[in-house]
């Protein structure tokens, strides 16, 4: 599944910097597709050192936003592929 529509940049909404390598981002799920919500995005680093329990990727409840899954993102030279998802 792909998102729709493709976010050109995500910021993290901890820090405030660029998603530039991998991220989470909460998501409504669609038949042809994820929903992004882009204010929800956390960096890789945020994910894993501000949110949640410490050393752990964060769940859908420590991102919050409006979607009904987690998504575990890599950035492409196309955008972003998902890699994983939570529900």
């Amino acid at each position: 599944m792909h998102l729709d529509p493709m976010p050109t940049d995500l910021r993290c909404s901890v820090c405030g910097r660029s998603v530039d390598d991998a991220g989470y981002l909460s998501a409504t799920e669609r038949d042809a597709g994820y929903r992004p919500s882009p204010d929800d995005a956390v960096c890789g680093a945020c994910g894993f050192n501000e949110v949640g329990m410490t050393g752990c990727a964060p769940d859908l409840d420590d991102v919050g936003g409006d979607g009904d899954v987690l998504l575990y993102l890599e950035r492409t030279d196309a955008g972003f592929d998902v890699v994983s998802v939570k529900r």
